[in-house]
Formats: structure tokens, sequence, C-alpha cells
């Protein structure tokens, strides 16, 4: 497998994971919407489609988003692939794992806060626990986005280049 290849496959895996957070989702929304007493009913069911979408884009496009994330490489039919190569792809998909991971956690403090945010429940949600707890998913997905977004950088400084090694 190409690093393409292995990326592809991590966003198809990531789509079908996104599925299973839509419908988490759709049930959350459905107890809030009790909570609510109807108030904001349909933005309610519209925020899982997000997720939804999402996914549709990564099952149907994986090597496209694959080829964005990692440069081309030649498929020859040899299974020998660079370290820097396999470290690129190691990167990405665990950019995309850690993205992941905190997602939820910060899609449900922006879903709490759209819709707290006139009300006096803004007020007592906003707990300087509730903020330290915000922090923590936001600082992953930087991570995680960096990881995704430079993924040679860190193969780089994994495996940095023996030619201009200092002796």
């Amino acid at each position: 497998m190409t690093p393409q290849q292995i990326v592809g496959l991590a966003a198809r895996l990531f789509s079908i994971w996104l599925i299973l957070i839509a419908f988490q989702m759709l049930m959350i929304a459905s107890a809030m919407r009790e909570q609510l007493k109807g108030e904001g009913g349909h933005l309610i069911y519209v925020l899982p489609m997000l997720p939804l979408v999402c996914s549709a884009i990564l099952w149907f496009f994986p090597m496209f988003i694959a080829h964005k994330l990692v440069p081309r490489t030649y498929d020859d039919n040899k299974l020998k692939l660079p370290v820097r190569e396999i470290v690129a792809a190691a990167s990405a998909i665990i950019g995309i794992w850690v993205i992941v991971t905190a997602s939820p956690q910060i899609m449900t403090h922006i879903t709490i806060l759209i819709y707290t945010r006139n009300d006096y429940g803004m007020g007592t949600y906003l707990t300087p626990d509730r903020m330290f707890s915000m922090i923590a998913p936001l600082a992953q997905s930087l991570i995680g986005f960096f990881l995704v977004m430079k993924p040679w950088f860190v193969a780089r400084k994994v495996f940095p280049d023996q030619a201009n090694a200092p002796v």
C-alpha cells in the first residue's frame, strides 16, 4: 500500500465513525428537545447532518483527500516504502485519530453554548471547571490539525536528512 492508500483507508474508517457520531448526536438532540420544550427544534436536528455530510465526502472521495494530505508517490509493483513516507502517513493517521477523539467533546460544548447563549443557562454552564475542560479537547484538536497538515515536517524531525546531518 502507498501512503495515500493508507490515509484513504483511514478516511473511510473516519467516515464510518462519523456516521456513528451522527446517530449519537441525533439521540442527544432528541433528549435536548424535550428539555428545551420545543424551542429551536429544527436547528437541533440540523446539527447531526454536519457529520453525515462530512462522512459522505470522506467515503466517496478518500483518495482525493489522501492526495491532499500526503504528496503523490508512484505505485510500481513494489511494496517497499521509504521510512519517511511511512512516518508521514502515520502522522496524518494519528492526527485524524486525535481530531476524531476530541471532536465529540468540542461539538458538545459548542452545541450547549449555542442553545444557552441568551439564557440564564450560559452563566451556569460556563463554570471554571467547564472552561478548563474545554481547553483540553481544543489543544488536542490543534495538535491533530498540525499532524494532519504537516506530516512531512514530523517525518523530517523523526528521521532527519542524512545528507545534511552534521558530522
